[in-house]
């Protein structure tokens, strides 16, 4: 009875996985364009950090983090005291799993200077993957003592606060993000999360919904409303939030195997 839509639901994921790679095409070629005038100009002054500090940020944005280090760690040759660029450095040894160097760099940028608050946060994402979340906790709180509007770091604050299962306080943190930036897809997000480990599903579904209509592309957002509709039989509603999960996010297997299992409860 169910194999019609198990087929149809499986045939739509293969189709959609050619969807993301396409829609990046364009930006990536502009990228690529500026990479390459980045690199004339730096052959034509290579005394020059900010040139190396664009291309880093360009190589960044194309996922080349390796490149985006090297440029970062010239720059700093030639500004050695210019606190971003060690808070950039700090950035790509993050992405390439080199915590010791990140946790180094980040706290080279604070020496430099004190006020430095995404530094703070930096150091304090750096503590919590780790696993120290006491120490992330401290730098939050130290950021926000720099800097009472910075949202991310009541973000960051929250999801460890989370973590150590103080979820009022989590949602507070969370909350207050909101309140200064209500564009803050994140804090909506990770509310509907701490939301969700209280059985408040409804509540968890308008945050995971405002967070989508801040942003169309947010995969993670759509998985957990569907997980959440789940939990509330509203089974049609979480079908289609989990395909466009597939959509966004193709090589997410979780969502695939709680698509298939969902097409027990899905009727024609």
């Amino acid at each position: 009875m169910y194999k019609k839509i198990l087929v149809l639901s499986i045939l739509f994921m293969i189709v959609l996985q050619v969807l993301p790679c396409n829609a990046y095409e364009h930006s990536d070629y502009e990228i690529i364009k500026k990479l390459s005038k980045c690199n004339k100009k730096i052959d034509r002054n290579p005394e020059n950090a900010k040139l190396y500090i664009q291309r880093g940020y360009l190589n960044f944005m194309v996922g080349n983090y390796e490149d985006a280090l090297s440029d970062y760690e010239a720059a700093k040759n030639y500004e050695p005291n210019n606190h971003n660029i060690y808070y950039s450095i700090a950035q790509m040894q993050f992405k390439l799993k080199n915590y010791d160097s990140a946790f180094e760099n980040y706290t080279k940028a604070i020496s430099i200077d004190k006020k430095d608050v995404k530094s703070y946060v930096g150091r304090g994402l750096v503590k919590e993957t780790c696993g120290n979340l006491q120490g992330a906790l401290d730098d939050y709180n130290k950021a926000i003592k720099v800097d009472k509007k910075y949202v991310q770091a009541y973000v960051n604050r929250g999801v460890v606060k989370d973590k150590n299962k103080d979820y009022a306080g989590a949602i507070v943190d969370y909350t207050t993000a909101i309140k200064i930036d209500k564009y803050a897809s994140d804090a909506y997000y990770n509310r509907g999360l701490t939301l969700c480990k209280l059985k408040k599903y409804e509540d968890a579904i308008s945050d995971y919904s405002s967070a989508i209509e801040l942003d169309n592309y947010y995969g993670l957002a759509y998985y957990h409303r569907g997980l959440t509709y789940i939990e509330l039989n509203q089974y049609e509603k979480a079908r289609l939030d989990l395909i466009k999960t597939i959509e966004i996010q193709p090589q997410n297997k979780e969502a695939r195997a709680k698509l298939i299992e969902l097409q027990d409860y899905v009727v024609e």
